[in-house]
């Protein structure tokens, strides 16, 4: 173990008897590196506890691998599901989240987070904050392009924005036509806050099959 200084890729390379430029190779798989020369590599680092620095790997590649995620409302079932499937994702990716939580979703002051985001050096955001009023009224183009890629998730469609949501009305309304065929008379409905748009539509299409 290399001791009283940080350990570099130089040393790296030194041990596991390459050049510094393969090591880069086999950490960032920019260029093929023999399966041999590969894992004496990763031998080397895991022996001298090597640290990449992540930062400056990010200058020189143009790329963190990290995506911001923007989320409220964990203390509910969806949300909560919803980041535990994005982590998971993102993991097999090989990309790590960044994770803001927006405790005030109703209002439209998203700027303190957006310019967190884009000074960390985010690939992408990921805002997966439910439509509440006019809370995504600062989403305009020009906005958007002093931003990473954003996309959102459960708003209502908005011309040149990358949106990944589900037919909240068209599933409620199947729920609620497979109960009456099957006899039932009076088919009610729970829903969750009714200020988010996605809840809404679901009631929508609850009220549409009756």
């Amino acid at each position: 173990m290399v001791a009283n200084h940080r350990i570099t890729i130089v040393d790296v390379a030194k041990h596991a008897e390459v050049s510094p430029g393969t090591v880069s190779n086999a950490l960032t798989g920019k260029r093929p590196v023999s399966e041999v020369t590969r894992q004496r590599i990763f031998a080397s680092i895991e022996e001298l506890g090597y640290q990449p620095n992540l930062v400056a790997r990010s200058l020189v590649n143009r790329s963190s691998s990290t995506l911001g995620v923007v989320v409220s409302g964990l203390e509910f079932y969806g949300p909560s599901r919803s980041l535990v499937g994005m982590e998971q994702q993102a993991n097999e990716l090989g990309y790590s989240l960044l994770l803001n939580l927006l405790h005030r979703p109703d209002i439209d002051d998203v700027a303190p987070i957006l310019n967190e985001l884009s000074a960390r050096r985010v690939d992408g955001i990921i805002w997966a904050v439910h439509e509440i009023g006019e809370n995504r009224a600062w989403i305009d183009q020009e906005a958007l392009r002093a931003l990473p890629p954003i996309v959102f998730l459960t708003m209502r469609t908005r011309p040149n924005v990358s949106i990944i949501t589900t037919d909240n009305r068209a599933g409620a309304r199947l729920a609620a036509e497979h109960l009456l065929s099957l006899g039932r008379r009076a088919v009610g409905m729970i829903t969750g806050p009714l200020d988010w748009w996605e809840a809404r539509e679901r009631c929508a299409g609850w009220r549409e099959s009756l």
